[in-house]
């Protein structure tokens, strides 16, 4: 094969895989108006036999031994009432047959639709792959052309190495704002019953109480501070400097307010609960500012991204 026919084979294939994601765009948007109109028409059919179900518990009133069918008797209306129930039954069989039809009708145009798309095949990977053999057709040639995509190249791959880093240290953000969540909450309970001790004098089982909720968030916090290092590393990755700190309650004055239990040991273990609570909450308020930042460099790069691969095929499909 010669080189302008390689040239033009490369040339082909592109084209052939461009139409083929085209198509896959095309089948995936009438797939998903078919799921629509299959939710759709399910829900008519379940209607229009629920209304079958109340017609024909009518007739069979009216046709049987029931209250119903005396009270018509009574009337002298029982003719008449059985006819209308009757083609009311009917209706309500039409209905259900109608629905289903229509119910039929979406279910196939859903298979057709799945059909089609998988007739495709990977059509993204196939671009991918015809998309590289051109830029290694017009690298490889040299020009304009090629110092261009060389250029994008460069900077879609600094890109991508960024949104990496970026995604890894929002990821390590949201498992830090949870333990951080957690530990808030079980504080926001030891508090409660270290006041419960030294104002109303809650004995043994509040401290019972108290240190297993402090005990849990210790725990918490244990995590916390392991979440935040591992955060703090991750931010470092990107360039973003961590404002946060190891949290940790010190565990001496549990042991000495169980056997001391007196108002200023009472009012020691409060105040480390409310300092390690205060100290919690900078720290959430730290994460969630940082996490909003990443959020934004994320869509930021997300953008970079999006607009320098449509550069590319832009040059490649030119």
């Amino acid at each position: 094969m010669t080189t302008g026919d390689r040239d033009d084979h490369v040339h082909e294939e592109l084209a052939a895989a461009l139409a083929a994601v085209a198509e896959h765009a095309r089948l995936t948007a009438r797939l998903e108006r078919a799921r629509a109109a299959e939710t759709e028409a399910a829900a008519a059919s379940s209607q229009a036999r629920g209304r079958l179900a109340e017609e024909t518990a009518d007739v069979e009133a009216l046709e049987s031994f029931s209250p119903t069918r005396v009270w018509a008797a009574l009337r002298g209306s029982r003719d008449a009432d059985l006819d209308r129930e009757q083609a009311e039954k009917q209706a309500a069989e039409y209905a259900v047959a109608r629905a289903d039809a229509v119910l039929q009708a979406a279910r196939d145009e859903v298979r057709r639709a799945e059909t089609g798309l998988a007739a495709l095949g990977d059509v993204a990977g196939r671009r991918d792959r015809a998309l590289q053999a051109k830029e290694d057709s017009l690298v490889g040639a040299g020009g304009p052309v090629a110092a261009e995509l060389t250029r994008i190249a460069g900077e879609l791959g600094t890109a991508d190495a960024e949104a990496a880093e970026v995604a890894e240290a929002a990821a390590a953000g949201e498992i830090a704002a949870t333990c951080l969540a957690r530990a808030d909450e079980l504080l926001g309970k030891a508090g409660d019953w270290a006041s419960y001790d030294t104002f109303l004098g809650g004995g043994m089982f509040t401290d019972a109480m108290k240190y297993d909720r402090m005990d849990q968030a210790q725990r918490l916090l244990h995590d916390a501070d392991l979440a935040l290092r591992r955060f703090a590393h991750e931010l470092a990755d990107v360039g973003l400097q961590a404002t946060v700190q190891g949290l940790s309650v010190d565990g001496l004055t549990q042991a000495f307010d169980v056997w001391f239990d007196n108002i200023f040991t009472d009012w020691s273990v409060k105040n480390r609960i409310s300092d390690a609570a205060r100290r919690t909450a900078e720290a959430a308020q730290a994460v969630h500012d940082l996490r909003v930042r990443l959020d934004r460099r994320q869509r930021e790069l997300a953008d970079r991204q999006a607009a320098l691969r449509a550069e590319r095929e832009r040059l490649l499909a030119g």
